[in-house]
């Protein structure tokens, strides 16, 4: 065992066989059904095609909701037939995984910092990896494109860290066509003084917006085209589930729900006021975070962690989206060892709330009741409050090491 945790690669074969023999399983069960990927892949066509891509009755429950960008992303899928497609959709999720959490480990561990430790790697990223794998497994199953994002973004996160402007803003305005969850990196891009980065995002954002125009030529098409997405998007937040509802997994309704806060949301207008006093309270806590870490190394990789944690918390969406709080797992996780008990004991039950309400371990009933309540909720938040221990105790350890380097100057 000592042998394999040493081995360099040994949490990429891990990756790697679990990836496989989930596959296996889905083609032998005839479950590699990939909803998602199907209205991409047929979007994509249609969009070749110049036709309607939007509200198509004979597409049922299965409608496309995206962009018209996004349809782009998934044009080189369709030089394979469909039952091909999705064995590669597969496969490049399952590279995108081991990628991502490569390069985040290496942004938070550096090369040549210290000799390479192998046995830490693989024990972080598998437990990274166990934390989050219902989520990734339904990514694969059903063929989304949560787990692209997280790579996007975690390719952000190291774009950014090494002042890559131009980088920075073509990966952010390629997640905004896919799902707008990257609008939450623009306040701090601005607090950062990224203006430029900012800037070429804006570009890109044109320039991509623009490119459909290849396939619809006149200005009323293409103009339509925009209309009909507009309005998808419309329709979406109007049907967005009811604040005070059970498996909403937003901040806002959990706090909601468990507080008195609910008995004073009697009126739309109350409740937007309550939104908004929420997100004035998570910036001013943001802020504080930031703060506290201005002076200590790689501040920036928590501080980014933190706000692709955030991202499930603000947006009404399906639980596999709590798969973006694996960078600030991997990161609590390298620094599992400067937690005391307690917090130790926080970042495992924090793990096990957000990957642990298997349908096939806990059973249908206790399935639904956990994700009722919102127990993936809870360990994001527990997540975030980690981090802020984390940096307290950083931030106070810094300051000793310096009051005491200061003395010995004195001497």
């Amino acid at each position: 065992m000592n042998k394999l945790l040493n081995h360099r690669h040994t949490w990429i074969y891990f990756i790697s066989i679990i990836s496989l023999a989930l596959l296996i399983g889905e083609v032998v069960n005839e479950r590699l059904w990939m909803h998602d990927l199907e209205v991409y892949y047929r979007t994509a066509s249609r969009l070749t095609q110049g036709e309607e891509l939007y509200r198509i009755e004979a597409d049922g429950h299965y409608i496309y909701k995206y962009s018209p960008t996004a349809a782009l992303y998934f044009i080189p899928f369709l030089l394979l037939p469909f039952s091909f497609a999705k064995v590669l959709y597969w496969v490049l999720l399952t590279a995108v995984a081991v990628l991502a959490f490569q390069t985040f480990y290496r942004i938070v561990v550096p090369s040549g910092s210290a000799p390479p430790d192998n046995r830490k790697r693989n024990i972080v990223l598998i437990v990274a990896f166990l934390a989050v794998g219902v989520h990734l497994h339904r990514e694969w199953h059903l063929g989304q494109v949560n787990l692209l994002l997280l790579g996007i973004y975690i390719f952000l996160i190291k774009s950014f860290v090494q002042d890559k402007p131009v980088l920075t803003g073509l990966l952010l305005a390629v997640s905004l066509f896919i799902k707008p969850f990257g609008l939450i990196f623009y306040p701090y891009l601005l607090f950062r003084q990224r203006y430029r980065a900012t800037l070429y995002s804006v570009g890109f954002i044109v320039l991509l917006g623009l490119l459909p125009f290849l396939f619809y030529s006149s200005i009323p098409a293409f103009k339509y085209l925009y209309t009909s997405w507009f309005q998808e998007l419309f329709v979406e937040l109007r049907a967005k589930q009811s604040l005070l509802s059970e498996g909403n997994h937003t901040i806002f309704s959990v706090m909601a729900r468990y507080t008195p806060v609910q008995y004073v949301l009697t009126s739309a207008s109350a409740i937007k006021i309550y939104q908004l006093i929420m997100l004035g309270l998570i910036g001013s806590v943001f802020l504080v975070f930031v703060r506290w870490g201005r002076h200590l190394p790689q501040h920036k990789v928590p501080e980014l962690s933190f706000l692709i944690a955030l991202i499930p918390l603000f947006a009404f969406t399906s639980e596999n989206a709590f798969l973006f709080t694996a960078p600030c797992i991997i990161y609590l996780i390298h620094h599992y060892q400067k937690f005391s008990l307690a917090g130790k004991a926080g970042l495992v039950l924090a793990c096990l709330l957000i990957g642990a309400n298997i349908r096939d371990v806990t059973g249908a009933a206790l399935y639904g009741y956990l994700h009722d309540i919102s127990v993936y909720s809870f360990g994001a938040v527990l997540l975030l409050f980690l981090l802020f221990v984390l940096r307290y105790k950083t931030r106070t350890i810094l300051k000793d090491e310096q009051y005491q380097q200061g003395e010995v100057l004195k001497a």
